[in-house]
């Protein structure tokens, strides 16, 4: 009885949802064999004439998993695919993920690398929608961890059912209800077994910390969604507020400007939403972080004089300039090398991310600098030289690569190995590592890079 009343609510849900969205056409699943997107497939082609669409699966293959788990995943979804006679495309790192891990996280790296993948396929195939099948306990999942990683009202707003061409149909559907009806149905499912463990920050939400929550909360998804539904009111309203009142002139080459008297008359809720919404427009799509307890440094100044800097860090400067705030690269601290663009700023350490790459600013002397591995290079660790020769040998970096790992260093040589710029590792001198004053507040220097 409870798996046909899934069925029956999974539908409903579905036709609800593309009641919004009548012209959705062809549509692109991302679809990776587990219960959700199969849920989600399921549903889709036994509703495809009800709703006028067309279905083509999209599988990403990331790479991380053993070949034998990975193997026996691509047979079961070229069978279901052959089952259900719908198109499939199958995209594959290439390396792509280890490139990008040692600036945005493993994690986001797999994302950014699956996301290119399905936009391609979608330009491949015309299709006019990514489908996705995110469901509630999902959502349950992002709140936890952007609240606990001190996420603003914006953030608290959850996982969207809709931005743009990506679409989540499921997003209101709780996982209980999705295995009920992929058990139903009786296709089996592919199982990531990284899900079941705890290397990954969700797996660790979704294992470790969110059961023992629900022991002293046992209403935490309602309590959730109903802070979530007030943080969106409340986000939308700033937001536009902030844009009616804050406009930013693009001035080209990621320089925009405002009124300074107008800025500095604002609220500073809307001021710090301000520095967001250029900050958008200056990163261009890409998923760069701003943290708050850099921005909010904005309100510590009531006035500034003509000339002078009003916020500075992470790519950019906001300057006072006649009557008006510019903002600016900060070109000053951008450094090319092997045609990559890398910004050098000073943070906190208690800003950085487990996957940055930061150098304490009192370890560095003399200027800091980038270049290739030169034949002879050593760095000092644990208290030996250890030619870097010897570590690209051990690390397996072909030789034809090693010109390309950043090698960092100052007046006395090198202070560090870049290797996580491209999937390896990356080593630290002894020179530089943290001794003595290793507080939360020891300035360092954060690299950060791009591809120009």
């Amino acid at each position: 009885m409870r798996s046909m009343q899934s069925k029956t609510f999974l539908k409903d849900q579905v036709i609800e949802y593309f009641s919004q969205i009548p012209d959705a056409g062809k549509i692109l699943l991302g679809f990776s064999g587990g219960p959700d997107s199969m849920c989600l497939m399921l549903l889709l082609n036994e509703l495809k004439e009800q709703l006028n669409i067309e279905i083509v699966l999209a599988y990403y293959n990331h790479m991380l998993r053993s070949q034998d788990e990975l193997s026996r995943e691509l047979s079961f979804i070229r069978n279901i695919a052959e089952q259900y006679k719908l198109p499939l495309e199958i995209g594959t790192d290439s390396g792509l993920i280890g490139k990008l891990s040692a600036e945005i996280g493993e994690e986001g790296a797999a994302r950014k690398a699956r996301y290119e993948f399905f936009e391609r396929t979608m330009k491949k195939y015309g299709c006019n929608y990514l489908a996705l099948a995110h469901n509630l306990d999902d959502t349950i999942e992002t709140l936890v961890m952007r609240f606990f990683k001190g996420s603003g009202i914006g953030g608290m707003m959850g996982i969207p059912e809709q931005r743009e061409y990506i679409i989540r149909p499921l997003s209101g559907c709780p996982k209980s209800a999705i295995l009920d009806y992929v058990k139903q149905c009786g296709t089996g499912y592919s199982l990531d077994t990284t899900n079941l463990g705890t290397d990954y920050l969700r797996n660790r939400v979704r294992n470790l910390l969110l059961p023992q929550i629900r022991e002293v909360f046992p209403s935490l998804n309602k309590s959730l969604l109903e802070f979530s539904d007030k943080a969106s009111m409340t986000y939308r309203f700033v937001k536009e507020q902030a844009e009616k009142l804050v406009v930013w002139q693009d001035m080209g080459n990621g320089s925009f400007s405002t009124s300074y008297s107008n800025f500095m008359a604002l609220p500073d809720v809307i001021k710090i939403e301000a520095v967001y919404s250029c900050f958008d427009l200056f990163a261009k799509g890409e998923n760069r972080e701003l943290p708050y307890r850099f921005v909010r440094t904005v309100l510590d100044k009531k006035s500034v004089r003509r000339g002078a800097l009003l916020l500075k860090g992470y790519g950019f400067k906001i300057r006072r300039h006649g009557e008006n705030l510019e903002w600016y690269p900060d070109r000053e601290n951008n450094k090319l090398y092997n045609n990559r663009a890398f910004s050098v700023e000073k943070t906190l350490v208690s800003l950085c991310k487990k996957d940055d790459i930061w150098i304490p600013v009192d370890g560095v002397q003399g200027e800091l600098f980038f270049r290739s591995w030169k034949n002879g290079d050593y760095i000092i660790s644990g208290g030996i030289r250890k030619k870097l020769k010897k570590i690209f040998s051990e690390w397996q970096v072909p030789v034809e690569m090693r010109s390309a790992v950043p090698i960092i260093c100052d007046s006395r040589g090198v202070i560090a190995v870049w290797g996580g710029l491209y999937g390896y590792r990356n080593r630290v001198s002894d020179l530089i590592r943290m001794e003595g004053k290793a507080g939360e507040d020891r300035e360092v220097f954060i690299l950060k890079a791009r591809q120009d």
